[in-house]
């Protein structure tokens, strides 16, 4: 399993916590969310890494996970994302993407809960689910909730689930 994007590894400790027969690569490009995710989690391997290189890996795997990583992917950053992600899973390999959905205009500079201002990238599904039926993959499940983020813009999470065919 890759865990691409995965931060301080939450989503390593939920999958190894539920099947620890998994071996799960995690990926990051901050330093700082590799050196958490290893404290966090030692039982599985984290590299410093861009998830917009996965053919960079040099592996495939059964499973990619990018948990809210594409709010940090521009449009076609995320199209690239996708690309590669159907060239590095086995043949009836599942992904599991999760983002903020909206529109592609609306991304923009936002303040977070301690202020700082980041580059938040919206994504529509219409978008997404082309891009991965362009890319051979087909849809297991779509659904979405309302961002428990506190923020003056309401969102919507967007998790979709797909494999490849």
């Amino acid at each position: 399993m890759l865990d691409a994007a995965c931060g301080p590894g939450n989503v390593a400790r939920y999958l190894l916590n539920r099947r620890p027969d998994f071996e799960v690569l995690g990926i990051d490009l901050a330093p700082k969310m590799i050196e958490l995710a290893r404290e966090a989690m030692p039982l599985a391997r984290f590299a410093e890494h861009d998830c917009r290189d996965l053919l960079g890996l040099g592996k495939s795997f059964d499973g990619i996970i990018c948990a809210f990583g594409f709010p940090y992917l521009s449009r076609e950053e995320v199209l690239q994302f996708i690309a590669s992600a159907a060239a590095v899973l086995s043949s009836a390999g599942v992904l599991y993407i999760s983002s903020m959905e909206g529109k592609n205009e609306d991304s923009g500079f936002e303040s977070t809960s301690t202020g700082d201002k980041i580059y938040v990238n919206y994504h529509s599904e219409q978008d997404i689910v082309s891009a991965l039926e362009g890319h051979g993959f087909s849809i297991v499940d779509i659904c979405r909730m309302a961002s428990p983020n506190p923020s003056s813009k309401q969102t919507n999470d967007l998790f979709i689930i797909a494999a490849k065919t």
